[in-house]
């Protein structure tokens, strides 16, 4: 089998560090639903990505313009200041994330083809993948950045130019994400199958193959999709052999 994994809230739970972030600098912050307020604050960083991938403002920015707007939409009384110290948090304890134990355990065993490719900074997202030791795991000529490549995920172009560099067929691949719309339905339109690991309980629809909810369930796929895959290997292998006599 061969798997792409898409990075954040695919990887590790990108909620830690922006939690961790808000006990620092806002722990008396007057949220009922903590939960709902990360989807809103994800949902602001998506919708000014673009501007960030066009260099009219910084990565920086970007997450600081994504804090300030997600407490101004809760009317919480927040300043340009204190979304910098925010993104600043956020920034220190996105150097402190790892690879759950279930995927060590996985990448560490089996014979699928992994692969990554994450929307972002270069830099940024080159980071994340040395703190989660994927380089452990994947073939770093098989881990891509939308900034590296120069597509982002919702354009088409993205997903040719990582199967050609890999020298592949796109139907031949899964591909692992958090975002439906950028994950799902990006990489379903070049033929990609995909799989909607959707533990934050965001969009589902139609271009997701299969729908997990946890880390724990999407390697109980991945095992099974092995499994079938061995199967169906061991079968044409025996069809193969009966031929020959």
């Amino acid at each position: 089998m061969k798997y792409c994994f898409d990075c954040d809230d695919t990887l590790y739970d990108q909620e830690w560090p922006f939690l961790m972030a808000m006990q620092e600098v806002v722990p008396d912050a007057p949220i009922m639903d903590m939960d709902q307020f990360y989807k809103d604050y994800t949902a602001i960083g998506e919708s000014i990505y673009d501007v960030m991938a066009r260099g009219i403002i910084t990565v920086e920015d970007h997450g600081i313009l994504r804090a300030y707007r997600a407490f101004a939409a809760y009317e919480i009384p927040f300043s340009l200041e204190q979304a910098a110290d925010f993104q600043e948090a956020y920034v220190h304890y996105l150097q402190k994330i790892s690879l759950s134990q279930i995927y060590r355990d996985y990448f560490a065993h089996t014979n699928a083809e992994l692969a990554v490719f994450s929307n972002g900074d270069d830099t940024r997202q080159r980071m994340k993948f040395a703190n989660l030791q994927l380089f452990d795991y994947f073939d770093e000529n098989k881990v891509f950045t939308s900034d590296q490549i120069g597509y982002s995920k919702l354009d088409k172009k993205a997903y040719e130019e990582i199967c050609r560099r890999m020298h592949t067929n796109p139907t031949e691949w899964f591909y692992i994400g958090d975002n439906y719309i950028n994950d799902m339905e990006g990489a379903k339109q070049l033929g990609f199958r995909t799989i909607h690991l959707n533990r934050h309980k965001g969009k589902e629809g139609p271009a997701s193959d299969y729908v997990v909810y946890s880390e724990a369930e999407l390697i109980d796929l991945l095992e099974h999709l092995d499994a079938g895959e061995a199967a169906k290997k061991h079968k044409i292998s025996r069809q193969v052999k009966k031929a020959m006599l």
